[in-house]
């Protein structure tokens, strides 16, 4: 995105923030019941909802990743596992599919070492304040495709990238992403539509902002080999984690 100076080479998103207000001297005197009804809420809220990690991933650490249900390329069975984090309007993300994924692709997932997940983290609309949150259309397209045929999703994936538009503009509409699945063989663009539309899919792309959160994930594209925080997501960091973790 427009900060996409990060030294990491990634987007970073960057939340709501509000400031609390003083409470009014006069209302003191039903503080503590107040205080009493929000810690009993609290505890039933932090009991029903994913927690927020308290910092962002750290390389070194090891972190557990439900990959369920998420898109997935290469042998099930692999030693290896690749988890990458991005949103479909990340330029950054785009640069990770043009350049690092072929690679991986070709000496790793290919060869059955590896396999790759991809879980949404779509966010730049709101980032940038568009009046249209293009980035949940082109990632809940996506999940239609999963849905439809799994394998297929990877076409969406090189497709909507080789087509990628301006992060600061609204360009993944109805039509074009539309386009774009009308191309990939055995998808039925007006069922992908038809459940975009009625909301059918809106609870996955939840799922994977969940597992974002719980990670304290905060820029895209975010990569991950066997649970492990990969620095800046280019070829050599990548593959230097993998190569070790073959070596176990």
């Amino acid at each position: 995105m427009g900060e996409s100076k990060n030294k990491k080479n990634t987007s970073t998103y960057k939340g709501n923030k509000t400031k609390s207000k003083p409470n009014n001297k006069f209302f003191g005197w039903f503080l503590g019941i107040v205080v009493v009804l929000l810690v009993g809420a609290l505890v039933v809220i932090n009991a029903l909802s994913p927690s927020k990690a308290d910092e962002p991933p750290v390389e070194g650490k090891t972190y557990e990743i439900s990959t369920a249900g998420q898109p997935v390329l290469g042998n099930k069975d692999a030693k290896v596992e690749i988890v990458e984090f991005g949103d479909f309007k990340c330029p950054s993300c785009r640069q990770f599919e043009t350049d690092v994924f072929p690679k991986l692709k070709e000496k790793y997932i290919d060869s059955g070492k590896a396999k790759i997940s991809f879980i949404n983290f779509s966010f730049m609309s709101e980032t940038f304040k568009l009046s249209d949150n293009d980035s949940k259309r082109a990632a809940l397209f996506g999940e239609a495709v999963y849905k439809q045929n799994p394998e297929a999703f990877w076409t969406y994936y090189q497709h909507l990238y080789e087509q990628q538009g301006d992060e600061r503009e609204i360009w993944a509409t109805e039509e074009m992403l539309s386009n774009i699945v009308k191309d990939i063989p055995g998808i039925d663009v007006e069922k992908v539509k038809k459940e975009v539309q009625d909301g059918l899919l809106d609870q996955e792309l939840d799922n994977d902002h969940k597992i974002v959160n719980q990670l304290g994930i905060t820029s895209t594209p975010t990569v991950f080999v066997n649970g492990k925080p990969v620095g800046a997501p280019d070829f050599e960091n990548v593959s230097k984690l993998i190569e070790a973790e073959l070596s176990k």
